[in-house]
């Protein structure tokens, strides 16, 4: 008998949701690739979540011919998100990007080719293979791989982190924070599912109602998913590619040398910028001001690497936040902050809060109160 109570219902909704949110995704106008990637994803936790659904409403009981019905995607989460990171990072997927499904593909046919089969013939291999050794194996390898894309994505962020602090003065604007908040959701999940899947092999007695919050769990993870990547659709990120990078300079120019003396040539940069006042320029990155220079990135990065000990971010940025706590001092009936930071050339509130506090060690409205100024 067919029945819908209190635990498929609440797993109904939280999946209802998540396909929606794909569905949205999908139709996005912008970052298309990578938003198709993440609404792949979160479709795919719908699913995963669907047997449990109409498990628990008695559809198996009423209809067992159900059984080994495709619905298993969990090898698919690990590369859906990688690729939809690599894509809103990079712009593109990367080449071959099919390869990373093909974990998927086989999890697939596991199920896919016995579900036409015979209700008999289902509930042998059942019990003399699948239940036993081909679903535990399927479980760890898509915790493995959840784990190893895990390590790849983190690689990415941070690789991305680091080149937008090279080359962009704007770079908290540009943070990919979801991408890590994605991260650690799903590697949260997978942590839940391996302390599940423990508790299944440790007492065979468990059944399928004893995994109902960790579904739970799967359920809420793909409506997050979908609304904070909504949330973050539209945003244009920065694409840095080899082109971009200071360690494959593109700029004519000599080559880099080792006995040069990075810091003599950090100082002689560093009081040309003071003197231009270049970091007024709310749009300088690490290529304009190279040629402002008259010398190429590769210097330029070298120089303030290793000559002044700041990336690129980090020496324009200082330099900003001086100017924004001299303007505060300078106009006391200035008070609009945003006004300030314009004029000491940041382009965005994210920007300046995030370097006045990483340079000031507080907020730039606390400073100004540390201060006795106005409020």
């Amino acid at each position: 008998m067919i029945s819908f109570g209190t635990l498929s219902i609440s797993l109904l909704l939280l999946a209802g949701q998540s396909v929606v949110l794909a569905g949205l995704l999908w139709a996005a106008p912008n970052n298309r690739a990578a938003n198709r990637f993440l609404g792949l994803l979160i479709f795919a936790i719908a699913l995963m979540v669907t047997p449990y659904i109409i498990g628990f409403a008695g559809f198996y009981d009423t209809y067992p011919w159900l059984s080994f019905a495709p619905f298993s995607t969990s090898l698919s989460f690990g590369p859906l998100l990688y690729l939809h990171a690599y894509a809103l990072i990079y712009g593109r997927p990367p080449d071959k990007w099919g390869l990373h499904l093909v974990p998927y593909g086989i999890q697939f046919l596991s199920q896919a080719l016995v579900f036409p089969l015979p209700l008999a013939m289902k509930n042998a291999w059942d019990s003399f293979a699948h239940a036993s050794l081909i679903d535990p194996i399927l479980t760890l390898v898509s915790l493995i791989s959840i784990s190893l894309y895990g390590v790849a994505i983190w690689r990415l962020y941070r690789s991305y982190r680091h080149r937008l602090a090279q080359t962009r003065a704007d770079d908290a604007q540009f943070d990919p924070t979801w991408i890590r908040n994605a991260l650690l959701g799903v590697l949260g999940l997978a942590l839940v599912w391996f302390g599940f899947f423990t508790a299944d092999q440790v007492d065979p007695t468990r059944n399928y109602f004893d995994d109902y919050w960790m579904y739970m769990g799967v359920a809420a993870l793909g409506v997050y998913l979908g609304i904070a990547g909504w949330r973050n659709a539209g945003v244009r990120y920065p694409i840095l590619d080899t082109a971009t990078d200071p360690a494959v300079d593109q700029d004519s120019g000599p080559s880099a040398s080792p006995e040069r003396d990075w810091q003599a040539m950090g100082r002689q940069f560093a009081e040309v910028v003071e003197a231009e006042a270049f970091w007024r320029d709310p749009d300088l990155t690490l290529t304009s001001l190279a040629r402002r220079l008259g010398t190429n990135t590769t210097y330029v990065s070298r120089a303030l690497n290793e000559g002044l000990g700041k990336s690129f971010s980090a020496f324009i940025n200082a330099r900003r936040v001086t100017a924004a706590q001299a303007l505060m001092v300078e106009d006391v009936q200035q008070s609009d902050l945003m006004a300030i930071a314009f004029e000491a050339g940041f382009n965005s509130k994210a920007s300046f809060n995030r370097a006045f506090s990483e340079f000031a060690g507080m907020s730039p409205s606390a400073w100004r109160r540390s201060q006795g100024l106005k409020s």
